[in-house]
């Protein structure tokens, strides 16, 4: 498959093209998120652009990074990448484990501090990179601007949806949140789109479907007159067929004066973001803020310690400090990219993981007896 040279260092850095946006500004260089998309995914420049100015931007950005001096050879051509230079990754996820009962009570825990352990907003640990996918996803009930975040399984997209939704109903009663309500997120449709706008909306049913979409329209822009914003939220968004995500657009761009009337937040796996990098639905894609989850990282002890502080225990009294951070380096990997690539660290320090390292190693410490986790026994799981 040809992509771009640019295209493929986004990737294996794991770059995010609003960033290098405001990199490009803090320059004095004016080049959209649009633009950029179509130059990483097309090759395609702006008509009216310093091209010289902005590849040597992008360059210094990308080198700042750590990109190799083969990485940013011929960096805005083509490139088509071989069986042989496909990445090979050096990580295999844990078997998802639980606490066992034996664990709960060699530990005295009186809960089990991964298990249906969100109940209120204090139960969530935030790091920064989590506020700002919280303050981006407000920015597109706010503002009208629609956001697609992406992540890999158990990264805590679910924890940031139920946080979002629950910071608009307490802050922000003018919001009307619609969310297409099927169990099947496959069969999500313009109908379910529709009905859930009419439900949200109070819309009565019609009888054809040009006079419910005209009714829609009416609805969100009599709404929107009496002072209310509109979010759509759908989560699972990577089973998303690409006629309903043009539909999603077409939605978004019904307007009352210069304002939207509508705002999209899409939540999914990361399928999602292939979804979205496809060229049938580069219309929505240009005009969408796609944001990744990002692992927990340095921040892995601390998580640990807070999960343990809202089940009512010191982790310090289970785990030596060198214990935590060995649960950190069981989420690391390497990525091999090829002989002339230099290799890459893999992070996958996401909730998920760490629960299931931290897991593991209480379960072995309570089968053998031991009080204390330290990095021996963290490392022998």
């Amino acid at each position: 498959m040809k992509i771009t040279k640019l295209s493929h260092v986004f990737a294996v850095l794991g770059v995010k093209q609003a960033h290098v946006v405001r990199a490009l500004a803090t320059k004095g260089l004016t080049f959209s998120k649009a633009s950029l998309s179509r130059l990483v995914t097309q090759a395609d420049w702006p008509k009216t652009c310093d091209q010289e100015a902005v590849k040597a931007a992008i360059t210094e950005y990308l080198a700042n990074l750590g990109a190799t001096k083969e990485q940013l050879t011929e960096l805005f051509n083509w490139y088509e990448p071989s069986s042989k230079t496909q990445p090979e990754i050096e990580y295999e996820d844990p078997e998802p484990e639980m606490l066992t009962a034996n664990a709960k009570q060699f530990f005295k825990l009186r809960r089990d501090p991964f298990e249906n352990e969100i109940a209120t907003p204090e139960d969530v640990f935030w790091i920064d990179p989590y506020r700002v996918i919280l303050e981006d996803m407000l920015l597109a009930a706010t503002a009208g601007s629609m956001v697609a975040l992406h992540g890999e399984c158990g990264s805590g997209k679910t924890i940031i949806r139920r946080a979002f939704i629950h910071n608009i109903q307490r802050d922000h009663p003018e919001v009307i949140l619609i969310q297409p309500a099927r169990l099947d997120r496959r069969r999500v449709t313009a109908e379910s789109i529709s009905t859930a706008i009419c439900r949200a909306l109070q819309i009565k049913h019609k009888p054809s479907a040009e006079e419910r979409d005209a009714a829609i329209e009416e609805g969100l822009i009599e709404s929107a007159n009496n002072g209310h914003l509109h979010l759509m939220i759908i989560d699972e968004a990577h089973d998303l067929t690409p006629d309903v995500i043009k539909l999603l657009k077409r939605i978004w761009e019904l307007t009352h004066g210069f304002r939207r009337v509508m705002g999209i937040v899409l939540i999914g796996q990361t399928e999602l973001k292939k979804k979205l990098d496809g060229q049938h639905v580069r219309e929505f894609t240009w005009r969408c803020n796609q944001i990744a989850m990002q692992p927990l990282g340095m921040f892995v002890p601390q998580y640990i310690k807070h999960k343990f502080e809202r089940a009512g225990l010191d982790a310090s009294k289970i785990f030596t400090d060198d214990a935590m951070s060995a649960i950190k380096g069981k989420c690391y990997g390497m990525i091999r990219h090829g002989i002339a690539l230099d290799s890459s660290q893999l992070d996958r320090s996401y909730p998920l993981s760490v629960n299931t390292w931290t897991a593991k190693a209480m379960n072995l410490a309570a089968a053998i007896g031991e009080k204390k986790i330290t990095e021996q026994l963290v490392l022998k799981v």
